[in-house]
């Protein structure tokens, strides 16, 4: 099916042979969104450790896996979205949320460091609320409630 932008996008459930794939996208997503950390702070195994106890979802275009993104259903929680850097600004991560949002079956909420503007731009803009918090807070907690048709 037609994605956005008239991309062939495939969102499937993650399955193990993925990780590799996924953790080379939040290995460079991260060290991407954090340049004022050094870049050995972050490492491979930081994906399995941010998707253990998650449903990951991947997106596919001709095989490829350019995206994915983490959920917690019973929390309502997504945990992570990161797109390949090749593939960002095409509409794969709103197509991901989308679909993260449908399985999450209700409200959702996720966390996103206040340093990182483009991804504070990129969730204010799919609608996301931020919830208030303290000013000394490192992080924006964004809340989303369903839309039903």
């Amino acid at each position: 099916m037609p994605g956005p932008g008239g991309l062939r996008i495939t969102v499937r459930r993650a399955v193990e042979a993925d990780a590799p794939r996924c953790a080379d996208i939040f290995l460079e997503g991260r060290r991407s969104a954090f340049p004022w950390q050094p870049a050995e702070r972050f490492r491979l195994d930081d994906y399995y450790d941010c998707t253990a106890d998650t449903d990951v979802l991947v997106a596919e275009l001709d095989g490829i896996i350019v995206g994915f993104v983490a959920i917690d259903s019973p929390d309502h929680v997504i945990h992570a979205l990161f797109i390949d850097r090749h593939w960002q600004n095409r509409g794969i991560g709103s197509h991901l949320l989308g679909r993260a949002l449908l399985a999450l079956q209700g409200a959702a909420q996720l966390t996103c460091s206040v340093r990182n503007r483009a991804a504070r731009a990129f969730y204010e803009h799919q609608g996301w609320t931020p919830v208030p918090a303290e000013e000394a807070d490192a992080h924006v907690v964004y809340r989303k409630m369903p839309v039903w048709p």
